[in-house]
């Protein structure tokens, strides 16, 4: 890889980001309505209970922002480039499909964290709650954590479409929202009937969410080894998958005919 491709990759991102509505509603506008929708229903909780659903409410929207963002970015910039009929000529040039994909990582990761910082602020102003008082070497871990298993499932999805084409482009939004039931965001892991219990096991973002619950009331169980370990062997595995798909493209003339 060479620093120089990916900063001239950064810098199309960029304008493409900063020319764009679209682009810069969604790394404010979705995570906001969902901090403001969960936070007014947990502040109304709050009043008619004891339990102190705020905190783990808006701990897990402003948490989740990080799987969010960085899957979908991967996806969705690749696709920019099957729209614009530009993913031919991008690879015709030195660029490599590594290139490619850290340079969409490293800016996912900047969209990221303008969210994160919205959100945080947001928090602050309307309902008094600071995730970073929380414990700041278990927000680094779970932070860290989370944006490995979207860059995951980003590269996953990013393969199905280098693959099959624009066809599947629903993916790009969908899969995501697809694991967060069973990551148990805004419940513990026993409100699970035993079916869906035995899909959130597997999921690190379950461990990542139920410690951040035993931080707050001491009744989750996490496993963040755990969680990083099966990352990082899911990491490797759709890391494969994606140079597999990469070359069929080439092959079948995907990358020129669009992905149509």
């Amino acid at each position: 890889m060479k620093l120089h491709r990916i900063k001239a990759l950064l810098v199309k991102y960029f304008y493409i980001s900063i020319n764009r509505v679209d682009r810069l509603f969604d790394v404010v506008y979705w995570p906001i309505l969902d901090v403001l929708l969960w936070g007014f229903a947990s502040a109304f909780i709050e009043q008619v209970s004891d339990f102190n659903l705020l905190s783990m409410a808006l701990g897990g929207v402003i948490l989740w922002i990080f799987v969010w963002r960085s899957s979908q970015d991967i996806a969705v910039f690749v696709l920019e480039d099957f729209w614009s009929r530009n993913l031919y000529h991008l690879f015709s040039s030195p660029v490599k499909l590594s290139e490619h994909i850290v340079s969409i990582i490293i800016w996912g990761l900047v969209r990221a964290i303008v969210s994160f910082i919205f959100l945080s602020l947001i928090s602050i102003l309307l309902y008094q709650f600071n995730i970073l008082t929380i414990s700041p070497l278990f927000i680094a871990a779970a932070v860290a954590l989370l944006l490995l298993f979207g860059w995951t499932m980003g590269i996953f999805i990013t393969s199905f479409i280098l693959r099959f084409g624009q066809r599947i482009q629903v993916l790009a939004w969908s899969v995501v929202w697809i694991i967060q039931p069973f990551s148990c965001i805004f419940y513990p892991l026993s409100a699970l009937p035993p079916w869906a219990a035995a899909i959130a096991k597997v999921l690190p973002t379950t461990h990542v969410f139920e410690g951040l619950r035993s931080i707050l009331f001491g009744t989750g169980q996490g496993n963040l080894l755990y969680a990083f370990g099966i990352t990082i062997v899911l990491l490797v595995g759709v890391s494969f998958l994606l140079a597999q798909s990469f070359k069929a493209a080439k092959r079948k003339g995907m990358l020129a005919r669009g992905g149509d």
